[in-house]
């Protein structure tokens, strides 16, 4: 079993370098990491593998595509193309 600081300290900056690839923003990648740690810690943290960084880089992949599908992120890309017209 892989304690949790250890994978967190080995993986944090290759799983953030995806998050950024994807998503092109930093607090988005950031808090998309976060996510990926804490569901790790619930659903694997308990269980020996293999391959821990290509479940940890495919889990971070995953997480950002349906970032970029979600409805949240599609509205705020429409509102920062919308034009600023001035009253007066």
């Amino acid at each position: 079993m892989y304690r949790l600081e250890d994978v967190m300290n080995q993986y944090t900056d290759l799983l953030f370098r995806i998050a950024y690839y994807y998503t092109k923003d930093v607090q988005t990648s950031e808090d998309i990491v976060q996510e990926i740690f804490i569901k790790y810690y619930y659903s694997y943290n308990h269980q020996e593998h293999e391959a821990l960084k290509a479940l940890l880089a495919k889990m971070t992949a995953n997480k950002c595509k349906d970032h970029l599908k979600s409805w949240a992120y599609r509205k705020l890309i429409l509102y920062k193309k919308l034009p600023i017209f001035k009253v007066g």
